[in-house]
């Protein structure tokens, strides 16, 4: 793991998107050479399989009937790629809490220290992100983690499809802007292209090197801004631009080493899912009624179960109090469990939740002022200063191995 400090940024980049939302909802056509733009006349997508034949981009319909007969060709459907536009969004808040939609299939996410250290490292994180979202939308993103912005977006074109770039050192840094050509860097257009080229800037290491004031002189400002982001200097953020409260669930989860048929240790994972994921919704004011929970066993097998709630909550002591009647159901009989996980469902805003005749409801919403003072100090003196018991024991365990 790299020790950082300071804020990441990732960029995820849909693979093939418009033909990968159309197989997600059609498997068969996996493997087959595929087109999206019957109802435009030309070739907007493709599947690499249409690519290796040698269908292109813009290449009319009627020409690609001819020469390709076995090409499968699609029309598109706006409503599903949204769809699937939403829901990744929806992913992407359950990792991090600002992120700016770019395009239907581009996003931006600024990566904190406090998420890196959760998941255990850089590599952990976008190893669980990428895997929930091929498990859940089925399509693929290739995602560049970098020190801005700029970077982050290079980083995520490297290896596509399916690529997971990390430039988290120099080195890394360097090899990446020399394997990118200055015809493919983000920010600088076709007519600024032949400029560059006849000042002997022929890839992004060039250009980031180029001397600064001579950049300022030729050109705009904002290819200025983009050197030094290239160069590692932060200066985009990532403007937020998707509201975080609109999410319908959330969820945290965790792997533990050992793995183990111990009922104790599971249950205590399990309640630091609960605390991890409360406190999320918590901060954007949020409550859900309904929660399930799962155990994942060192055969990659898992066993779910779900409880609704009677009210709206945001409370780890009323949600582990729904759970634990059905948590040794769930085990199974000598199985190692090495995951767990616990997800909010049904999440609404607090201040939209319907109040019943008997007060029950506001009265547990009333009841969240101990578990938000309780946030307060967490975030002034750190998160671990304030757990529940059962979290607790999980920490001394570890610390007497």
């Amino acid at each position: 793991m790299i020790k950082q400090s300071k804020n990441l940024y990732l960029h995820a980049d849909g693979d093939s998107f418009f033909v990968a939302c159309e197989i997600s909802v059609h498997p068969e056509l996996k493997g087959l050479p595929v087109i999206v733009g019957g109802d435009r006349g030309i070739a907007v997508a493709m599947s690499s399989e249409a690519k290796a034949l040698g269908v292109t981009r813009g290449m009319p319909i009627f020409q690609i009937k001819k020469l390709f007969p076995q090409v499968v060709i699609l029309s598109h459907h706006f409503d599903l790629y949204h769809d699937i536009q939403r829901r990744m969004h929806e992913i992407l808040l359950k990792y991090f809490c600002t992120i700016e939609e770019y395009s239907i299939d581009e996003c931006f996410a600024l990566v904190e220290p406090s998420e890196v250290k959760y998941f255990g490292g850089e590599k952990k994180l976008l190893t669980a992100l990428k895997k929930e979202i091929e498990e859940t939308l089925h399509v693929t993103y290739s995602i560049g983690l970098a020190k801005t912005k700029a970077l982050a977006k290079q980083a995520s074109k490297l290896e596509k499809p399916n690529g997971l770039v990390m430039l988290l050192s120099k080195e890394d840094e360097v090899k990446a802007l020399k394997a990118t050509l200055i015809d493919n860097i983000w920010g600088i257009g076709r007519k600024t292209v032949p400029d560059l080229r006849r000042l002997g800037i022929k890839n992004a290491y060039d250009f980031v090197n180029y001397p600064e004031k001579e950049i300022e002189k030729k050109f705009s400002k904002p290819l200025l801004v983009l050197q030094k982001e290239l160069g590692g200097e932060p200066i985009l953020e990532v403007e937020s631009n998707i509201n975080p409260r609109d999410q319908k669930s959330i969820q945290s989860t965790s792997t533990f080493h050992p793995a183990s048929t111990d009922p104790k240790i599971i249950w205590r994972e399990i309640s630091e899912n609960a605390e991890h994921a409360c406190r999320n919704v918590r901060k954007i004011k949020l409550v859900s009624n309904k929660v399930s929970f799962f155990v994942k066993t060192s055969e990659f097998k898992y066993y779910i179960d779900e409880v609704k709630l009677t009210e709206y909550t945001a409370d780890p002591g009323v949600i582990l109090d729904a759970l634990e009647p059905k948590f040794l159901k769930l085990l199974r009989a000598k199985k190692r469990i090495r995951s767990t996980g616990v997800i909010l469902h049904n999440l609404i805003r607090e201040e939209e939740v319907p109040l019943d005749l008997f007060g029950r409801q506001k009265k547990k919403l009333s009841n969240l002022v101990v578990e938000e003072a309780a946030d307060k100090i967490r975030k002034k003196y750190g998160e671990d200063i304030i757990k529940r018991a059962s979290s607790l024991r999980k920490r001394e365990t570890k610390n007497k191995k």
